[in-house]
């Protein structure tokens, strides 16, 4: 479906460019996105006397991906509209640190709880998480220009299909002085297993939208130094019971070709 979209897109952006020279302007761009965010995560029952407590995953850094494709810009007298096909790779880097029973933590360790431990005994887990969302994204954006053309400012919306979804953990668990590491794990929330409690309740929507801010600049008439920020208001998840912020910058470098 993505695939099938791409190229549509593709070849109404070449149908556009030979239709429309006057004030039309046309070429390719890449670049780097930064991510950062917090989630909550209401509880998960696992089984009928095991369910992992809500998590708040706090930020861990900037998670750093990718950004090309193509745009295409009309020009009007006081303003333009741009539109892009885009191919996106987010990072979202975050940590939690949350308390359960001892019995609850080794089985989530996928361990043995040594006899000599009550089953009682406070336990804390501490989770490392990696979450990756790639995407084909539409931005509509509306602009204006200054200075000849040279300083640019734009906003609008940003159209995002998912092509891949999933998140890696790694986590330790602390019982008293025993420190048990689990092994990593990885989960598809694209199209989660759905003997899986955790992927389903994380499973993530094939569509949403973003809002889009940014400026840029042209220099040699030909080269876009872009800088933008999105918002994904549209939700990443399809269970509502999550909430958050996402937050994605993207700086990128645009050729103009036509």
């Amino acid at each position: 479906m993505q695939r099938t979209l791409l190229i549509t897109l593709s070849l109404l952006f070449c149908g556009l460019a030979a239709l429309a020279q006057e004030n039309f302007e046309g070429g390719i761009k890449g670049g780097a996105t930064f991510t950062h965010g917090y989630t909550t995560i209401p509880p998960v029952p696992l089984t009928a006397s095991l369910t992992v407590p809500e998590l708040n995953n706090k930020n861990n850094g900037i998670g750093t991906g990718y950004s090309f494709g193509i745009w295409s810009r009309k020009n009007f007298d006081k303003f333009y509209i741009q539109v892009e096909v885009d191919y996106n790779r987010f990072l979202l880097n975050q940590k939690t640190d949350f308390s359960v029973s001892a019995a609850v933590a080794a089985a989530l360790a996928g361990q043995p709880l040594p006899s000599q431990i009550p089953a009682a005994t406070p336990a804390s887990i501490n989770t490392v998480s990696e979450s990756v969302l790639e995407s084909v994204n539409i931005p509509i954006l509306f602009g204006k220009k200054w200075a000849d053309g040279k300083f640019r400012a734009f906003v609008g919306p940003n159209l995002l299909f998912t092509t891949k979804a999933q998140a890696t953990r790694t986590s330790t668990v602390s019982i008293l002085s025993l420190t048990i590491p689990t092994p990593e794990t990885t989960s598809d929330l694209k199209n989660p297993n759905p003997q899986s409690p955790s992927e389903t309740l994380l499973e993530v929507k094939p569509f949403t939208y973003a809002a889009e801010i940014g400026v840029g600049y042209t220099f040699f008439r030909r080269l876009d130094l872009d800088a933008r920020y999105a918002l994904p208001v549209g939700g990443i998840y399809k269970n509502k019971d999550i909430t958050g912020f996402l937050g994605i910058a993207t700086l990128s470098l645009g050729l103009r070709l036509f």
